[in-house]
C-alpha cells in the first residue's frame, strides 16, 4: 500500500492562511497573503516585490494549476524552502506571479534539492527529492478538479550495480542530471560516483523491460560515462581517461565509506543537453570548489552510445559573461521568458559561498533548444523584481519622516558580498503613497550608512518617540548585545539622526546587554502611557525594561530577565528571539520570532510581566508559516492603511518580506480556542494535536469537511495528545458527543 501525501487544493495564489482567536472579546485574526501595496524601485515597478527573496535556489516546472501553461517551482536550498511563481497571460503578455503559500502544496520535510520532471509520461511533472543519500520520489497524482497532489512512489530509488541492487547514491551536496539519456522516452540519471571523478550512467530500465516509461528500474550502465575524470586539483578534466573505472574496471560500490576511496568527493552539480544538435547530450558542470562552469562536447552521434567528451572549456558560456559565481555554481535548464526556448539559470549550490541579494544569473537562450545559444541578462533573476536584503530580513514600520504615513525599513542580518565579506545593514522604503492607499518607493539600501559603521551583523532597530518631540527616534540592537540609541532630528522631508549613543545604560548607568544580537522593541508593554523596552536575546529568552521615567525623558529599569518565561533555543542553542507585542481590543499579545524560522504565538501577558510568570503560549508555529520563512523569523503588525483590517510583515531567512492582510468574514474558519475550557494547538498542525482540556469531555467524534466520520478521541481533564499520522491534508470537525462542543483544526 503505497503512502499518500496529499496536498490543499486552493483557488489562486492567495491561497487562505487563517486563524481564528477567540477570546474573552471574542477577537478573531484571519489573515491572507496580499500584495496589493505597490513597490517601486529606480522608478520601476517590482512586480514580485513581496515573493520573499531567493539565496540558493533550484529551477525547475510544474503546471501546478492544470491550466495547461509551465508554472515555475523553485527549491531553495537555504533552510529547504518552496518558491511557486504561477504564469499569468494578459493583453498578449506573459509574466510571473509569485504564490507565497506554494509550499503547501507539496510534501513537507523537503531537504538539499527538488526537482519536478514526467518520469511516468503522463504530461504532468513528478517531483525529484533527497532522501539520505539518494532519491524520494512522488508521483503527481493531481488533475484540475482536485488539484495538485502527491503519491509517493519509493522512499529511496535503487540502481542495479552489475549485480547487487543498491540505493542509487547520489551525494547531499550533488546535483544529478535526471534526463534522457538515450531518448526512448524513459528518465535516467548521470551522477558522480561517491569518490567522484567519475560520472555514473544509470539506465531506466522502463522501456527495456516493459516497453513503456511508468516505472523507474535503474540499471548502472557505465561508471565512467563520457570517458573522462575530473582533476582534483583544476577545474579541469582529463579527456579519453585509461584509469580506474574507465578502463573497464570494475563498478565501485557507492556504499564504501568516503574514508576508503582513493578521493574524496566534495560535491559537483550535472546539466546535461544537447548544446551542439549533435544528437547526443553534452554537459555543463560545476564543481564546489570553483566559480566556473565547464562545458563538455560529446563526441558521439548515436544516444547512450557511450561515447567520449571529446573537448571541454571552462569559461564557458564564451559568446558572452562567463559564468562567475565564487562558489559552487549549478545549471539549470528551463524557460523562464515564454518563449519556448529553455534557458540558462545559474545559482549557488550552497550557503555563503556567492552574494545573496544577486545569486540568480540568468541566460537567454537565443538560439534553440536544439543548439542554444546562451546570452547574459542579470544576476539577479526574479530577486530584482523583489523586495530582497540578503539573509534574514526583518520589517519596521514607522513614520520615518514624519509626513504622517508610515514608511517601510528592511534589516538584515547579513548581505553577503562578492569580496566574501558580510555586512548589515537597514534599507529605507518612503510611503509615497497616501493614507487609504500606501506606496513604497526605496530610497536607500544602506541607511544611515551603517554598514561602514563598524557595529557588527545583525543591526536591528525598533522606533518609538522617546524624547516626546513627535518623532521616532531609534534604538538599535547589535551584534555585541548592545543597544545605542539614535536621537530622530528630521526637519524636513529626509530623516535625520543624531550621531548614536552607544552602549546605552539603565536607569542605575549599567549599560543595557542580551548577551549577543540584541532584538530590541519599544512598546508600551504595561499600558501605562510610556514606551517600555523589551530586548530579545540570541540565546532564546527575552528581558524586559520597565520604563520608570517619562514620557519625555525615559528612564529603563531591569524587571524581568526572563520575561514570560519564553524560550526559542529548544532544538538549538540560538534561539534568537524577536518579540513583536502588540495590542487589540485592549489586550496584548506576542508575536515571537525565532532562528527556527516559527513564529510562536502568546497571550496572558497582561498581568503576567513580573519575574516567575508565564505567558500563555498558542502556537508554536503562527499560521503553519514556519514552512514558509525557513530561519530566523520576524514579524511587524500594523493596520498601514487605515482600513480597520490588519496587516502582517513578515520577515525571513531568504532576504524578502511577506504581507499578508486580515481578512474577517472568510469563508475558512480554523478555531484554536474554543471557550474558556477548551484549547486546541499548535492550528495548523502536522504529525500530532494537543487538546488542553479543564473538564472531562468525554467522546468526540472527527469528521471531514464532507461529513464523512473519520474517528472517536476521548478527551479527558487536562492535556490530551492525539497523533495525526493516519490522517491526509485538509480541514476536521471535533464533535463533542454530549456537550455540543465544536472544534475545528487543519492538518497540513
Amino acid at each position: 500500500m503505497r503512502n499518500f501525501n496529499k496536498i490543499l487544493s486552493v483557488k489562486k495564489y492567495l491561497l487562505l492562511l487563517l486563524l481564528v482567536i477567540s477570546t474573552e472579546v471574542n477577537a478573531q485574526f484571519q489573515f491572507n497573503f496580499n500584495d496589493s501595496i505597490l513597490v517601486f524601485k529606480n522608478g520601476e515597478y517590482l512586480s514580485l516585490a513581496w515573493g520573499g527573496g531567493h539565496n540558493n535556489a533550484q529551477f525547475s516546472e510544474i503546471d501546478y494549476d492544470f491550466d495547461g501553461d509551465m508554472d515555475l517551482f523553485v527549491f531553495d536550498r537555504s533552510h529547504d524552502q518552496v518558491r511557486l511563481y504561477r504564469h499569468e497571460e494578459a493583453n498578449v503578455q506573459h509574466y510571473y506571479v509569485a504564490d507565497p503559500a506554494g509550499f503547501l502544496r507539496f510534501p513537507p520535510g523537503l531537504r538539499y534539492r527538488a526537482y519536478c520532471a514526467d518520469y511516468d509520461q503522463d504530461g504532468k511533472n513528478d517531483l525529484f527529492c533527497y532522501t539520505i543519500g539518494g532519491l524520494r520520489v512522488y508521483r503527481n497524482i493531481g488533475n484540475s478538479t482536485i488539484g495538485l497532489q502527491w503519491e509517493q512512489y519509493s522512499n529511496y530509488i535503487t540502481s542495479n550495480y552489475n549485480g547487487p541492487e543498491l540505493n542509487l547514491y547520489i551525494s547531499s551536496a550533488d546535483i544529478p542530471a535526471i534526463v534522457d539519456v538515450e531518448g526512448d522516452g524513459d528518465l535516467d540519471i548521470l551522477t558522480y560516483h561517491i569518490g567522484g571523478e567519475y560520472l555514473q550512467y544509470h539506465q531506466n530500465q522502463s522501456q527495456e523491460l516493459y516497453g513503456h516509461s511508468d516505472s523507474l528500474i535503474y540499471k548502472l550502465k557505465n561508471s565512467c560515462w563520457g570517458g573522462y575524470r575530473e582533476d582534483v586539483t583544476t577545474n579541469g578534466v582529463f579527456l579519453f581517461d585509461n584509469s580506474g573505472p574507465c578502463n573497464g574496471a570494475n563498478v565501485p560500490n557507492p556504499e564504501l565509506p568516503l574514508g576508503s576511496e582513493p578521493k574524496a568527493h566534495a560535491g559537483s552539480t550535472v546539466l546535461a543537453l544537447d548544446y551542439d544538435n549533435s544528437g547526443v547530450l553534452d554537459l555543463i558542470l560545476g564543481d564546489v570548489s570553483y566559480t566556473n562552469m565547464t562545458l563538455l562536447i560529446n563526441g558521439g552521434i548515436v544516444p547512450n552510445g557511450n561515447s567520449d567528451m571529446v573537448s571541454f572549456s571552462t569559461n564557458f558560456p564564451s559568446n558572452t559573461t562567463p559564468i562567475n559565481m565564487q562558489l559552487f555554481p549549478a545549471g539549470f535548464y528551463v524557460d523562464v521568458n515564454f518563449d519556448g526556448k529553455k534557458d540558462l539559470i545559474v545559482t549557488p549550490n550552497a550557503n555563503n559561498v556567492s552574494e545573496n541579494e544577486t545569486s540568480v544569473l540568468f541566460y537567454k537562450n537565443t538560439g534553440a533548444n536544439s543548439q542554444p545559444n546562451f546570452v547574459y541578462q542579470t544576476k539577479a533573476f526574479l530577486q530584482n523584481e523583489m523586495i530582497e536584503h540578503g539573509t534574514a530580513s526583518s520589517p519596521q514600520i514607522v513614520d520615518l519622516n514624519n509626513d504622517g504615513l508610515q514608511d517601510l525599513i528592511v534589516s538584515n542580518f547579513y548581505a553577503y558580498k562578492a569580496t566574501n565579506l558580510k555586512e548589515s545593514r537597514l534599507a529605507y522604503y518612503q510611503n509615497t503613497g497616501t493614507i487609504g492607499n500606501p506606496k513604497f518607493t526605496f530610497v536607500d539600501v544602506n541607511f544611515l550608512n551603517l554598514a561602514q559603521s563598524n557595529l557588527g551583523l545583525r543591526l536591528f532597530p525598533t522606533f518609538g518617540d522617546l524624547n516626546g518631540d513627535g518623532k521616532a527616534d531609534m534604538m538599535l540592537g547589535l551584534e555585541n548585545g548592545s543597544v545605542a540609541y539614535y536621537q530622530n532630528t528630521t526637519t524636513g522631508s529626509n530623516p535625520t539622526f543624531a550621531a548614536p549613543v552607544l552602549n546605552y545604560a539603565d536607569q542605575t548607568g549599567t549599560a543595557m546587554n542580551a548577551g549577543q544580537y540584541a532584538s530590541p522593541q519599544l512598546f508600551d508593554l504595561n499600558n501605562d502611557g510610556k514606551l517600555d523596552l523589551i530586548l530579545g536575546k540570541k540565546t532564546g529568552e527575552l528581558i524586559y525594561f520597565e520604563n520608570t521615567g517619562t514620557t519625555t525623558s525615559p528612564a529603563f529599569t531591569l524587571l524581568n530577565n526572563a520575561l514570560g518565561m519564553v524560550d526559542t533555543d529548544s532544538l538549538t542553542p540560538d534561539g534568537y528571539s524577536v518579540p513583536h507585542f502588540f495590542r487589540f481590543q485592549d489586550t496584548t499579545y506576542l508575536l515571537l520570532g525565532a532562528h527556527d524560522g516559527a513564529i510562536y504565538f502568546y497571550d496572558s501577558i497582561d498581568g503576567s510581566l513580573n519575574t516567575g510568570l508565564s505567558f500563555h503560549e498558542r502556537s508554536a508555529d503562527f499560521l503553519g508559516l514556519k514552512a514558509a520563512i525557513g530561519a530566523y523569523s520576524s514579524c511587524f503588525i500594523t493596520d498601514i492603511d487605515q482600513d480597520n483590517h490588519l496587516d502582517l510583515f513578515v520577515g525571513q531567512d531568504l532576504g524578502g518580506i511577506y504581507r499578508l492582510e486580515d481578512e474577517p468574514g472568510s469563508t475558512l474558519e480554523i478555531e484554536e480556542d474554543q471557550g474558556q475550557n477548551l484549547r486546541i494547538f499548535p492550528n495548523p498542525a502536522t504529525t500530532e494535536i494537543t487538546i488542553l482540556s479543564e473538564e472531562n469531555m468525554g467522546t468526540m467524534d472527527m469528521y471531514s469537511l464532507e461529513g464523512k466520520w473519520m474517528c472517536s478521541w476521548v478527551v479527558s481533564n487536562g492535556i490530551n495528545v492525539f497523533s495525526l499520522a493516519d490522517l491526509e491534508s485538509g480541514f476536521y470537525i471535533l464533535k463533542g458527543r454530549t456537550n455540543g462542543v465544536n472544534l475545528k483544526f487543519w492538518k497540513r
